[in-house]
This record gives structure tokens, sequence and C-alpha cells, in this order.
């Protein structure tokens, strides 16, 4: 790029090579101080400098164009100026993540020792509360089995009951007809 700049020097009159270097320093100063004119630099100078005009040329569209039209353009460019809004900010959060993720990684050694204990403590508490539940649904359902069985006995015994009345009521006879 030194080189072309240079040539372009020696065969430009000297006022006009000024003239374009001074376009260049306003193209990126306008373009957030970039220190190289690319198409996406000079996409956002451009924008920049022509400001009045599109606001002027979009006022006049949306009085001779139908609403619809009107519409459907607004809603699109709510959309793009919000996704690209999103965007720098999702950029941003990454960037201030990577930077903490940094700091945590220089802070090794207590970190991750801390961390450990942590979830293992909070995993004995856990395990612990598991258990205590565990053997609370277990005595519940052995006093309810032992209730249950105890029932069961008690009916065995009075139909065992009920046919020992009945055998002593009805005479042999009556039952062999």
């Amino acid at each position: 790029m030194g080189r072309a700049r240079e040539a372009l020097k020696r065969m430009l009159p000297g006022r006009l090579f000024n003239w374009f270097r001074r376009k260049r320093i306003n193209v990126l100063e306008a373009a957030g101080g970039q220190t190289q004119v690319t198409p996406g630099v000079l996409m956002k100078a451009v924008k920049t400098k022509t400001h009045p005009v599109r606001t002027f040329a979009r006022a006049t569209a949306a009085r001779v164009l139908p609403e619809r039209f009107v519409n459907r353009y607004r809603r699109r460019r709510v959309t793009r100026a919000y996704l690209e809004a999103l965007s720098w900010e999702l950029l941003e959060r990454e960037t201030r993540l990577d930077y903490l993720e940094g700091r945590v990684a220089a802070r090794r050694d207590g970190f991750y020792e801390r961390m450990v204990g942590d979830v293992l403590e909070r995993t004995e508490i856990i395990l612990q509360e598991l258990d205590r539940r565990i053997e609370g649904v277990a005595t519940r359902s052995g006093q309810e089995l032992a209730a249950v069985e105890e029932q069961l006995a008690g009916v065995r015994r009075q139909i065992a009951a009920l046919h020992d009345e009945v055998a002593k009521m009805a005479p042999r006879d009556a039952l062999a007809e």
C-alpha cells in the first residue's frame, strides 16, 4: 500500500494529493478512528455523510408511496436496526465474558479448589436429604404394609369363624343333599 501511495504522490500535483489525503483522513475519522479504508469503513462514512439526503428522500417517498409499502419499508428498517444493535450487544457480552474467563483462569490457584469443595459439599447435603427421604418412605411403607397384613389376618380369622358357625348350624344331612 505504501508503494502505491508514494507513486501516486509523485504523479499527482501536491494540492490534489493533499486533498485526497484529507478525504482519506475524514473517512477514517467518520468511521470511528479506523486505520485502513475498507469497504465497511467507506460505507459507514458515506452513511454518516448522506444522512440529511436520505432523510429527505424517505420523507418524500412516505408522502408519495402507498401506506402499505411505507409500512413494509419501515418494518424492515426497524428490524434491521434492531438486529444490528442486538449483534453489537452480543459481541460486547462475549468480549466481557472472554475478559472474565481470562481473569478467572489467571487466578486459577484457589478458584478450582474452592469450586470443587463447594460442589462436593452441596452434593453431600443433597445426598443426605435424599437418604432421609428414602428412609421416611421406607418406614411409612413398612408400617402401611404391616397394617394391611394385620387387617388381612383379621379378615381370615373372621372368615374362619364364619365357616365354623355355618358348619355348626347346618345339619350334615342338609349339606349332603
